[in-house]
């Protein structure tokens, strides 16, 4: 048994989420595994991974002096090469999803992860959901929310179904009018929640990578190309239009993807000028029949 130290895609909760397969896989062959966690929400979220040794964060971590073997899941071609999702990169590679880009990247690692089926968080559950779909409305910037009245129009029918709805908020504020909050005050409770719902409906954002990782039937919103949509028997994607030239322009130009080390990283939400228009375009009756698919 050997000591590993691994650093996950980028510092977002999806995107240690999404990264889960490969520390999962170290831990079952057997070696002490360890997180490097890019930010602090996932030193948090680190608590709830069965089987890990510890978690040391990236800003105190000097990998060159470990006494055990670091990967870098960014230290790769497949990441550093191209962003993700962006023209250049599927021209190159062709319109990869995450389970594929990390199961090429884990076997070039010669890490036997398993991609096909979710391994979940370890969790509590909450009591009184399991009528309920939740939603996953607020995020980091206004090119991944979708419109409120969209947001209503579904939960209507959702009820006419004869379900319960919520929206999860971390501290009963920010949700959508009319409906009820779920509060998940912190990552651990998130995964307590959204492992204890009927099902999820969320944009593109890291709460609902947990969703989805937790087995719990999920419709992810997303703009096109949905790069992190994982699909499952119990996953779904509905997504928007294209975006804009100007919107595809200025995430070339906020790309980090050629960063390995993201000490010291100014990120900012990224601030659409079309206003998140590429989501107007998803109808709340074609979200609808993809949650009645897995419901």
């Amino acid at each position: 048994m050997g000591r590993v130290y691994l650093a996950p895609v980028s510092f977002g909760l999806g995107d240690l989420v999404v990264s889960l397969p490969a520390i999962q896989a170290l831990i079952e062959r057997g070696d002490e595994t360890w997180l490097v966690a890019r930010s602090p929400a996932q030193v948090v979220l680190a608590r709830r991974v069965d089987g890990l040794a510890g978690c040391v964060a990236e800003d105190g971590f000097d990998g060159s002096g470990a006494d055990g073997r670091v990967v870098d899941l960014r230290d790769h071609p497949l990441q550093r090469d191209h962003w993700w999702g962006s023209p250049a990169f599927e021209q190159a590679y062709g319109p990869l999803r995450i389970n594929d880009i990390l199961g090429r990247i884990c076997a070039d690692f010669g890490i036997d992860a398993d991609f096909t089926r979710p391994v979940g968080l370890s969790t509590l559950g909450r009591l009184g959901l399991d009528s309920s779909v939740l939603f996953i409305a607020d995020t980091d910037g206004a090119a991944k929310r979708w419109p409120l009245d969209r947001w209503c129009t579904l939960a209507s029918s959702i009820r006419d179904r004869g379900l319960d709805v919520g929206v999860v908020t971390r501290d009963g504020s920010g949700g959508v009018d009319g409906i009820g909050a779920v509060c998940a005050p912190s990552p651990g409770d998130a995964v307590d929640v959204l492992s204890s719902a009927r099902a999820v409906v969320g944009v593109d954002t890291g709460l609902t990578h947990i969703a989805a990782q937790q087995s719990t039937a999920t419709v992810t919103i997303s703009r096109p190309p949905d790069v992190y949509f994982r699909s499952w028997p119990h996953t779904r994607s509905v997504t928007g239009r294209p975006c804009d030239p100007v919107c595809v322009a200025l995430d070339q130009q906020r790309a980090y993807n050629d960063r390995v080390d993201l000490r010291g990283l100014e990120w900012e939400p990224r601030r659409c000028p079309s206003e998140g228009g590429c989501l107007d375009a998803v109808r709340p009756d074609d979200v609808m029949r993809a949650l009645e698919e897995v419901l």
